[in-house]
């Protein structure tokens, strides 16, 4: 029984994501200079920053199940993706606690207009989205 929950805690940190393996799954940007440079560049009204922690069960949730679904995907198109991790100074910054969170920035203003922490489910943060591009707007 001890080596059957040794290893489904294995396997659950095997499949744990990491930074490097959500921006690329996402496409995503890593330095937030560079992101914004892309978004004015684009003319991408948003940025999204997901900032998610090794380990984090709930992070590779959000990043397989959400952030990679393909109705999340086509609302994302319209923004550029940051993906950082818990320690950086971009959630340092943001004043992050928990993850996996997610903000909403304001290109223009570089604010954030929106913020969600924790796992939501692909149509949920489709609403979130939809709520943001109003903001946006």
């Amino acid at each position: 029984m001890k080596a059957f929950i040794l290893l489904l805690l294995m396997a659950g940190h095997l499949m744990a994501v990491s930074v490097d393996d959500a921006t690329w799954l996402l496409d995503a940007q890593t330095d937030l200079n560079k992101a914004f440079k892309k978004a004015e560049t684009a003319q991408k009204k948003l940025l999204l920053i997901v900032v998610i922690k090794d380990g984090c069960s709930w992070c590779e949730m959000m990043v397989h199940e959400t952030l990679s679904d393909k109705n999340v995907r086509n609302r994302l198109s319209d923004m550029v993706i940051l993906v950082t991790d818990i320690h950086s100074k971009t959630a340092e910054n943001l004043n992050t606690q928990l993850t996996p969170s997610m903000y909403f920035i304001d290109v223009a203003a570089k604010k954030v207009v929106h913020e969600h922490i924790g796992f939501e489910k692909p149509g949920s943060f489709i609403m979130d989205i939809v709520t943001v591009e109003d903001k946006a707007e």
